[in-house]
Formats: structure tokens, sequence, C-alpha cells
């Protein structure tokens, strides 16, 4: 029995911890896998390395190919999702990117999820576009409109689980079938649903992408990404990424490794804090509305209960007073943390109309569902009643 197969039969708390433990290396068998902080191996022979680079003989070359400490870091991670092979990437903007660029050519299409990050629609839509790949993107959760954009000469069909900003839940299995009848490879990127809320290949998913950034760091102090799929479609990625040079570190990989520890202790709290603080928003009289999925209102909360193994620490709300009522409130937070990113394990706050999303105009954002009066918040792991007493006392202020 192999030892991945071993993994594969613990839940996912366990699998996290077990796959970023211990490791053999040589005599020494370190608990805390090692750091490999080198740019270049040692070879004991001509004929040792002849064998290295020529694939006979297993070995490392250079970090910007491999090393151990990212490849332990890629493998815990397709551990966790259930996939073949795993491989890291220095962001999870490079991730995203190398996955198109290898998969794409010029005169292709693709097909993507209207509610996605805006650092991936504005690659799509003004660098890859550039090489004559077009993106058309469209209401994910309308199977008849993703079903009339595909074209003949579409390639990738692209989505998150949980759109960003808005929360948009995107049906894995349903795209897949659509994937599998269009001959398109459907690339998710899991970032805001890390295992155990959700493992997209289990339903059809031919591509996982992660921010490492984000939950599976968990701490802020990263900056990563990883892709996770069959061998053979990664060897196209991995292409790019060594073309370009657009790798992880080592020691982010070896800090990625630390934060897995408690990624399943880490979402089993986010969850459970952002569903509390989500029915607490929605009965306070300075909130317009609240989205999160786990709410019965969400209309996709039925989809959500089916697919997800909890929905999240990511919610959305609006306060009243528009514009200046979101200034107001970000300014009177004193627990929540005003700045950009998410997934960590403190609670992080944004007010997208005067921070991402200050250059548009205010019927741009509007056709992108973003409120003058919205509200994002990543919800961290702090005792959940102090998140509700900081929050209540910053909407008097709105």
């Amino acid at each position: 029995m192999t030892e991945e197969s071993e993994l594969k039969k613990l839940r996912i708390g366990s699998r996290a911890i077990r796959a970023s433990s211990h490791q053999d290396f040589g005599q020494v068998r370190s608990h805390v896998p090692p750091l490999f902080q080198t740019v270049n191996f040692d070879y004991e022979s001509a004929d040792h390395g002849l064998e290295v680079f020529r694939g006979d003989r297993p070995g490392y070359i250079y970090t910007r190919e491999s090393n151990p400490t990212t490849d332990l870091f890629a493998r815990a991670v397709a551990v966790l999702e259930e996939g073949e092979s795993g491989l890291c990437a220095a962001s999870g903007m490079a991730a995203i990117c190398a996955v198109f660029l290898a998969f794409t050519r010029p005169g292709d299409r693709v097909l993507s999820s209207g509610a996605i990050y805006g650092g991936t629609r504005s690659w799509l839509r003004d660098r890859l576009s550039a090489l004559d790949v077009t993106t058309r993107f469209v209401d994910i959760t309308d199977e008849s409109a993703v079903t009339g954009a595909v074209e003949n000469n579409t390639r990738i069909l692209f989505t998150e689980v949980l759109g960003n900003p808005n929360l948009v839940l995107a049906d894995i299995r349903r795209l897949s079938k659509i994937a599998r009848a269009h001959d398109l490879i459907l690339v998710v990127d899991n970032t805001f649903t890390p295992p155990p809320i959700n493992q997209p290949l289990k339903l059809g998913a031919d591509l996982v992408v992660h921010s490492a950034t984000k939950y599976l760091g968990g701490h802020g102090d990263i900056i990563g990404g990883v892709v996770v799929g069959p061998a053979g479609k990664l060897s196209e990625v991995h292409g790019v990424l060594h073309q370009y040079g657009a790798v992880l570190s080592p020691f982010n990989a070896w800090l990625g490794l630390r934060g897995l520890k408690t990624l399943g202790l880490r979402i089993e709290r986010h969850c459970a804090n952002a569903e509390k603080l989500a029915n607490f928003l929605s009965n306070h009289a300075r909130v317009v509305s609240v989205r999160y999925p786990g709410l019965k209102h969400h209309p996709q909360h039925e989809l959500a209960r089916r697919r997800l193994n909890g929905c999240g620490g990511m919610l959305t709300f609006e306060v009243v007073g528009g514009l200046q009522g979101g200034i107001r409130l970000i300014n009177a937070v004193k627990l929540c943390q005003f700045t950009v990113s998410l997934g960590e394990i403190d609670t992080l706050i944004m007010h997208p109309a005067s921070t991402s999303h200050a250059a548009l105009t205010a019927e741009e954002r509007a056709a992108i569902g973003i409120t003058d009066g919205m509200i994002r918040m990543s919800v961290g792991c702090e005792d959940v009643d102090d998140l509700i007493d900081d929050l209540d006392s910053a909407l008097a202020a709105v």
C-alpha cells in the first residue's frame, strides 16, 4: 500500500497534518519537514549527475525546476484534493496564468464565469487577449448561457467555486458534464473553499488551482500557488512555470506546510464564525442585505448544502448610507483588520467601492454586483462574540 493511499484513508483534518509532517531523507527522519533553501544540488560523480539529468535516477537539478520542499508542499495539497499530482507556483496568479498559457494557442477561446477575482479577469481580458486568446464571461449559474457560449475553438471552462466578491456558487458537477460534452478542460479555482469544504476533482474538474497565500497558508505570511490534477496535464503547466521562472520559493513552501497542519481546525472555526456573523448581520437594522451561502435566503443555499461541507469563511454585506456608510464602518471597526487579501487566521475587512474597485464608476460597479455600501469580510478564528461586538459598535457609527 502506497503512502498516498494510506493518507487518503484518513479524514481531511488528519490527512492535512500527516501529509505535511515527517519525511525520510537518507539516514535522517525529520518530524518537521526540513527546508531545502538551496539553488542547486551536488552529485557524487559525473555518472550520477548524468543519470539525474537524463531522468534515469531520482534527483534534483535546480530549484527553478523542482525542490524537495516545494515538491512536498505540492504533494500534500494534492493528497488533500485527491489528485494524482501537484505543482507549486510563485503565487495564485502565477498558477492560473500558467494553466491558461499551457493549454491555449492563438485563435483559441476561453469560457469563464463572470464572478471571479478581478486580477484573474483583468489578465484574461487584457493579457491573454494580446496572445489572440479571447475570453467570454458568462453567468456561471445559468446552464443554458454556459452551453450557448461554447464555440468550436473554446478550450477551457474556468470558474471559482464561490465567486469573488459576490459569493456566486458554481455547480462543479454540472459544469463538468458540459466540459465533457464539448471536450473542454474544466479549471476550478478552489481558493475560497479548500478541503474539507470542497474537492472539485471528485466532482469532475480536470485541474484545481489555489492561491496558497490564503487558507492553505492561513497566516498572511506567504505568497504562493498550487495546481493539482493528472500528472500528464501538470507536465504541460510545469513547462510554462519553469520557462517563465514563476516558481515558489522553498521557504514559502515550508511555511505552507506549516499552515496545512492547522487547516482542518481553522476551516471549522472560519465556517462556524462566518455563519454566526451572517445571522447576526441579517437581523441588524443598519444592514441592507447579507450574502452567505449558509443563509436560507441565499439563492443557491440548497446547492451549497448538497455540494459544500461548510459554507466557508467569506461573506459580504451591504450597510445603509451607501459609499459614506461603508467608509464610516471601515473607520469604526477595531478588532476587524482593514486590509486586502483573505483566508487568514484573523478577520480581514474591506470596502470594495473605496479600495479595490474605486477606479470604477458607481454604474460600472453596479454592473458587476458591487454596491457602494458593500463590505467584504474574511471571517477569522477569533472568539465570534468579540467579532459581533466589534461590528455592532461599528454599525452604530454608520
